[in-house]
């Protein structure tokens, strides 16, 4: 199990996310992103099995980041992270479709149980179908706010595409780099940019 176990922390560079960081490795392999790019860009390249969210940092872009997981990662249990929570915002976040809350003053041992807890929770059914509509409307609307660039919003469209494909049809790459008539290495390469 702990081999498959795949974990994104969100957290920006604190004891707290240190701690989070050596708790996860115990569970999991952990994936750690800074800043919400670096997470989107995780999140549409790799897929989670739990995924740690540091508030402070998702809910001022909250619409956006919870079209990108409903589209890319509609498997994964979803915790709120906080330096200290308050009331109003652990409602907030389990109203946007948080599963649990952690928060710095919990010590390692109650952050393994409440993660192992959580990755022993049932998975949520899985959506059948591919989302590129509000895939393409949502690089669209990053595009047209300046957020990035349509040369960026085209590789990004392309890399999850690709990425979902592989996904659904439960496709290894060499079968889909036969189909696109590419080498494999190409298509490898593609992905990881």
């Amino acid at each position: 199990m702990k081999k498959k176990t795949h974990i994104l922390i969100l957290e920006k560079p604190t004891p707290f996310r240190d701690r989070l960081k050596a708790v996860c490795a115990e569970v999991g392999k952990a994936w750690v992103a800074d800043d919400l790019k670096m997470a989107q860009g995780l999140i549409s390249r790799r897929s989670f099995r739990l995924l740690l969210l540091d508030w402070d940092l998702i809910r001022t872009d909250l619409a956006d980041l919870s079209r990108v997981l409903d589209i890319f990662q509609p498997h994964a249990r979803r915790i709120a992270l906080f330096t200290a929570p308050q009331l109003h915002e652990v409602v907030a976040a389990m109203k946007s479709g948080m599963d649990d809350v952690l928060w710095l003053a919990q010590n390692s041992s109650v952050l393994r149980d409440k993660l192992t807890a959580s990755l022993a929770a049932p998975k949520p059914v899985a959506a059948q179908h591919f989302h590129i509509p509000q895939l393409t409307r949502s690089l669209a609307e990053r595009a047209a706010s300046k957020k990035i660039s349509l040369i960026a919003a085209r590789k990004e469209f392309s890399k999850t595409f690709l990425n979902q494909v592989l996904l659904q049809k439960r496709m290894r790459k060499f079968q889909l780099a036969n189909l696109m008539n590419v080498a494999t290495r190409t298509l490898r390469r593609h992905l990881m940019k």
